[in-house]
């Protein structure tokens, strides 16, 4: 079943936002990213019979970034 999560992510800058999306896009399980870096924020689109929220968040935090 296909979800979506959106994220805000501190201190996000274009150059990291692409080391990010790179990440996520390897996860298994994620169809799209889709970064906003003016206003923070992350749009995953994920088959959450496949990977969690969890697994997500903790990608992101495994990167170095505090995720809200």
């Amino acid at each position: 079943m296909e979800s979506q999560l959106i994220l805000t992510v501190n201190d996000m800058t274009e150059e990291s936002a692409e080391t990010l999306k790179n990440a996520l896009i390897r996860i298994n399980g994620v169809e799209n990213v889709i970064l906003n870096v003016e206003n923070n924020k992350i749009c995953i689109e994920y088959d959450d019979e496949k990977i969690s929220e969890k697994l997500i968040r903790e990608t992101i935090e495994d990167e170095g970034y505090e995720v809200k």
